[in-house]
């Protein structure tokens, strides 16, 4: 690789995101809880579905939420009142600011996982191009040594011949060996601050996330028992483990610490590690949907429309 493309590697590699997601938009973030068999849950669990109220829960909405679904019993013209308007305001506010926090986190990991990607292909372009050169060595020196000896046995010399036919069989062998003992290219790729490493510690605080976000992850799904963070550790740790046994079933190989301040990384390190990047993206993706189900649900009135589940 030419020292321009090893430049531009490295550059890409120390290429940092510089997407700070560890705070609020702006609002005071207080997840509220329904309390079970109070007249708050049974108020809006007529009115809500259960993503929407994992999310209103998640955002701090539930006191504003039984407000709002007060007034709307009281609302009898057709024009709103003052009142359930300011609500419906203040609500609306805080569904945005919410939405920047899922934006902010979202980018950064987007950025993290193109960064990854972009240096692992860099990598494996370095590597294909060390094999084609060690392809082609192989291939002139096999045909050096067939036509070298074609012109011996011309000239009668057949025991030379033989001896080039070896020798040049020999260098195609010692080739090959080579190329299947080199080991793959490596890079230092930092991540001090690093999206995976509060997914796999789970501290009380997060570091990487607002706390609307890390709040909702660490909250057990509504269809399951765990919570997005444990779900993901539990791949992650099936994910490192295979990788580290398949490589450790070819060749010695140096153990990359995925969750810590950087290391030094191949192309095959760096693909997983965007892999567990894009999954915890996914998931946190997924908060704008359950977002989305709780501003539809609060739209729409209890006016002869259904309210979605």
């Amino acid at each position: 690789m030419s020292s321009r493309s090893l430049e531009a590697l490295q550059r890409v590699a120390q290429d940092h995101c510089e997407v700070d997601s560890s705070h609020t938009s702006g609002y005071v973030f207080r997840p509220a809880s329904l309390q079970a068999g109070s007249a708050e849950e049974t108020l809006l669990r007529g009115r809500y579905g259960p993503r929407a109220l994992h999310m209103a829960q998640a955002v701090g909405l539930i006191p504003s939420l039984v407000q709002l679904t007060n007034l709307e019993t009281q609302e009898t013209g057709a024009v709103p009142s003052t009142a359930y308007l300011a609500v419906r305001q203040r609500i609306s506010d805080q569904l945005q600011l919410a939405s920047a926090d899922i934006a902010t986190a979202s980018a950064l990991l987007d950025c993290e996982t193109k960064r990854a990607t972009l240096t692992a292909t860099l990598l494996t372009r370095r590597e294909n191009i060390r094999e084609k050169r060690m392809t082609i060595s192989a291939i002139t020196l096999g045909a050096v040594a067939i036509i070298g000896a074609s012109l011996l046995n011309l000239h009668e010399e057949h025991t030379a011949a033989d001896w080039l036919h070896i020798a040049g069989g020999v260098g195609e062998g010692g080739l090959g060996v080579l190329a299947l003992r080199q080991k793959a290219p490596r890079i230092d790729y930092p991540h001090v601050r690093n999206p995976l490493r509060d997914i796999w510690e789970r501290p009380a605080t997060s570091t990487q996330f607002a706390p609307l976000v890390w709040y909702y992850l660490n909250q057990p799904r509504i269809d399951a028992k765990q919570a997005v963070t444990a779900e993901l550790h539990s791949s992650w740790e099936e994910l490192t483990s295979l990788n580290a046994a398949g490589k450790h079933s070819r060749k010695a190989h140096r153990e990359v610490n995925y969750f810590g301040t950087g290391g030094s990384y191949d192309a095959e390190s760096l693909t997983l590690r965007a892999t567990m990047l894009g999954q915890l993206e996914t998931e946190i993706r997924l908060m704008n949907n359950d977002l989305t189900i709780l501003l539809n649900e609060i739209v729409s009135r209890k006016d002869g429309r259904s309210i979605r589940r």
